[in-house]
C-alpha cells in the first residue's frame, strides 16, 4: 500500500512517541532518516524556519494543542474555520494515540458532560481507581442482567394474574353450579 506524503509523516510521529528508532521508523514508514528528523522537528516546534513558514498551519496548531490552547485559540490565532481546526485537534490526538478516547468522545456527543462529571465525581470520592472501575462496570452489567430478569419476571407475573383470574371465573363458575346443585338437591330431598 502506497502512504501518502500526510499518513508517512503521521506515521513517523506514532512510531517515534512509541519509542521505535530512527532506522525501525525509516524502514516502517520508507523515508529517510533525514526527513524522519524533519518531520519529527517539526512536530515538536523545533524546527523555527517551518514554523514561520506560512503552509505549515499544521504544524502551528500541532504546536498550540501541544501547548495546551484550546481550539478557539487554534482557530483565532491561525485565522482558521472552525472544521479545519476539528480536524486538526483529530489528527493530533491521534499522533498522541489517544484516538480511543477520541472514539468516546464522538460516540457521547453533547453527553461528554456525563463522563466528566461521573469521572470528578468517582476521583472526589476515592473510586477512580482501575480496580474500582473494574467492579463498577462488573456491577453495572449485573444491573443491566438484573433489569432483564425483572422484565421476565413482571411478564411472569401478568401471565399468572391471568391465569389466577380465569381460574377466578371457573371457580365463580363451578360454586354457581354447586349451588343450583344444592337448591336441586334440597328441592328433591322437600319432595321425597
Amino acid at each position: 500500500m502506497i502512504l501518502t506524503r500526510k499518513q508517512k509523516e503521521s506515521l513517523v510521529i506514532q512510531l517515534a512517541s512509541q519509542g521505535r528508532t530512527t532506522r525501525e521508523i525509516a524502514k516502517a514508514a520508507h523515508v529517510s532518516p533525514k526527513d524522519i528528523g524533519i518531520i519529527i522537528r517539526r512536530f515538536t516546534g523545533e524546527d523555527k524556519d517551518y514554523q514561520n513558514n506560512p503552509h505549515s498551519l499544521t504544524s502551528k496548531a500541532f504546536q498550540m494543542f501541544k501547548e495546551n490552547k484550546s481550539r478557539v485559540d487554534v482557530a483565532i490565532t491561525l485565522n482558521l474555520e472552525s472544521d479545519h481546526v476539528v480536524t486538526l485537534f483529530e489528527d493530533y490526538i491521534q499522533l498522541l494515540n489517544l484516538d480511543k478516547l477520541m472514539a468516546i468522545y464522538k460516540d457521547l456527543g453533547d453527553g461528554i458532560y456525563l463522563l466528566d462529571y461521573l469521572f470528578h465525581h468517582m476521583k472526589w470520592e476515592g473510586i477512580a481507581t482501575k480496580d474500582a472501575i473494574s467492579r463498577f462496570v462488573e456491577m453495572a452489567g449485573r444491573l443491566t442482567r438484573l433489569d432483564e430478569e425483572e422484565l421476565k419476571l413482571c411478564e411472569q407475573i401478568g401471565k399468572l394474574n391471568s391465569k389466577k383470574f380465569e381460574l377466578e371465573n371457573e371457580i365463580e363458575e363451578e360454586i354457581k353450579e354447586l349451588d343450583q346443585y344444592d337448591v336441586s338437591l334440597i328441592e328433591k330431598s322437600q319432595n321425597i
